[in-house]
């Protein structure tokens, strides 16, 4: 406060000037063109400025010996001291009180286009250094693999990350959680001494791992018959039966064809599985075209990657729900029906369905020019995802009642897109939060359990290494969330500190 006086009274008093005047005038001569009315310009009323910066001089100075009488430090001093002085260390995490939570913590996302395993959030704050669980998995792996041949470890204590054993994960939302479990195996397998392959950046092809693989994914398809979920009915007590909703026009299509969506095999929309067999764990996919299409998936029932049931809802009971099952079944491990950790997503194909509806009411083609798709969501459109998002979130709570924890991820970022205008990715972004906000504000079974999932935000300034306009490359984005993962993996787990190893 004391130099902002002194800096005024030196501006106050000086002859030279940084901004450009109005009007200008010979030196020596006053300057009358914009005086304020009423007011001589011979004088201007220095003198009582004049004085007023005496005052406050004399009370700066009495300031200064005030300060030095009492520290016996003069103000230069002190002002040295406060720039210098060092923050004390945060808290550590109340749920974590080893070390504090870095992806809690305002900080940067670090790039390294030849070593996947450098990059990583980097917090600004010294105290909480960066964290990396997938580096110290990968070796793991290494050790494991280096010793094949001698007796596996029997209990979980004996492994390096005991608490990754027989764990699973369950991702409910769309490609970018089928990219995000992919990536995941493939960059365990890929980053390993010596590599077993690289990372596959093509979303219409298989994954590079296989069985051999010290991690292997896949897609739930007529090769692994054994896992596909049942045919999906609207009525079972009725295969001919059609959804309300579903256009009168088409009711012979659907009838014609609901069996063929119900067995069809795609690697977009298919269910993914991404398993490290040495630990027993495994992330699980199911991807839905949105929380609920409109005329319950009509408009996409002609590509051949539309596969029922269309709502998110009935994809968690119709396909999520029996692929586990039929997966802990397979495996002889029957804790693969409880989840350890959740996470849930929607908010892209919502937002290509009013893209695409907005162009029908308009009359246009979409294409990434248009401006119609960026105006904003309308609060009608907000209401309606909103009674959706709430009816997913308590079926998967329900669905599981486990104590494992429920994530909202956030949205990313996308580059210009039609059907995913970046406008609408942020509004609909920042209303999911206030959404999930709401909910854990009540005194409830969900509320405690549901948390947020901030790799979206993270990924902002990233838009450059995507795999297109929508879907970001394995580095760094799934390095990133797949370290996000495993700490949120580690401490669900730790806090549940009256379950046994599995």
């Amino acid at each position: 406060m004391i130099w902002k006086v002194l800096a005024h009274w030196r501006s106050s008093s000086s002859t030279t000037t940084d901004y450009i005047p109005l009007s200008t005038t010979a030196a020596g001569t006053a300057s009358t063109s914009h005086g304020t009315p009423g007011t001589s310009s011979k004088d201007g009323g220095g003198a009582p400025v004049r004085w007023l910066n005496m005052v406050l001089i004399l009370l700066c100075v009495g300031s200064l010996g005030t300060v030095w009488i009492a520290t016996g430090r003069t103000g230069g001093q002190l002002m040295v001291e406060m720039m210098t002085e060092r923050l004390p260390p945060p808290e550590p995490d109340t749920l974590d009180p080893e070390r504090c939570d870095p992806f809690r913590m305002p900080g940067y996302l670090e790039y390294n286009a030849h070593r996947p395993l450098d990059n990583g959030w980097v917090p600004f704050n010294t105290h909480c250094p960066r964290a990396s669980l997938l580096t110290p998995l990968v070796r793991s792996l290494e050790r494991l693999i280096a010793r094949k041949g001698s007796p596996p470890p029997s209990s979980p204590l004996d492994f390096e990350l005991p608490w990754l054993v027989n764990r699973t994960v369950v991702l409910i939302g769309d490609s970018i959680e089928r990219f995000h479990a992919r990536d995941f195996c493939d960059l365990l397998s890929a980053t390993t001494d010596p590599p077993w392959h690289g990372i596959s950046e093509n979303g219409f092809t298989p994954s590079p791992s296989n069985a051999s693989t010290p991690s292997h994914s896949f897609f739930v398809s007529r090769d692994y018959p054994e896992l596909k979920p049942p045919r999906y009915l609207y009525d079972p007590r009725d295969p001919d039966a059609v959804p309300p909703d579903w256009p009168h026009d088409l009711t012979r299509t659907y009838q014609d064809h609901h069996l063929e969506w119900a067995d069809r095999d795609n690697i977009r929309t298919s269910p993914w599985v991404c398993e490290v067999p040495s630990y027993g764990f495994r992330v699980v996919t199911v991807f839905a075209f949105g929380l609920e299409p409109y005329r319950a998936g009509a408009h996409y029932s002609d590509q051949d990657w539309f596969i029922t049931p269309s709502t998110m809802v009935d994809k968690v009971q119709q396909t999520l729900v029996p692929l586990l099952q039929n997966l802990a079944r397979e495996r002889g491990a029957p804790h693969v029906t409880s989840p350890d950790l959740i996470e849930v997503s929607a908010g892209l194909w919502d937002l290509r369905q009013w893209s695409e509806e907005d162009a029908r009411v308009a009359n246009i083609t979409l294409d990434d020019s248009t401006e119609l798709v960026y105006e904003a969501l309308s609060r009608e459109r907000l209401e309606w995802w909103r009674t959706r998002v709430t009816k997913l979130l308590d079926r998967v709570h329900h669905t599981f009642p486990s104590p494992a924890p429920i994530f909202w991820r956030t949205l990313h970022h996308t580059r210009r897109h039609s059907v995913a205008p970046y406008s609408r990715v942020e509004q609909l972004d920042q209303f999911a939060l206030r959404l999930v906000r709401r909910i854990q504000a009540r005194n409830d079974s969900l509320a405690a359990r549901l948390k947020v999932d901030s790799w979206g935000h993270k990924m902002l300034g990233f838009e450059h290494h995507f795999r297109d306009a929508v879907h970001p490359k394995a580095v760094p984005g799934s390095v990133l969330w797949s370290d996000m993962m495993l700490w949120e993996l580690r401490r669900a787990v730790s806090r549940r500190s009256d379950s046994p190893p599995r």
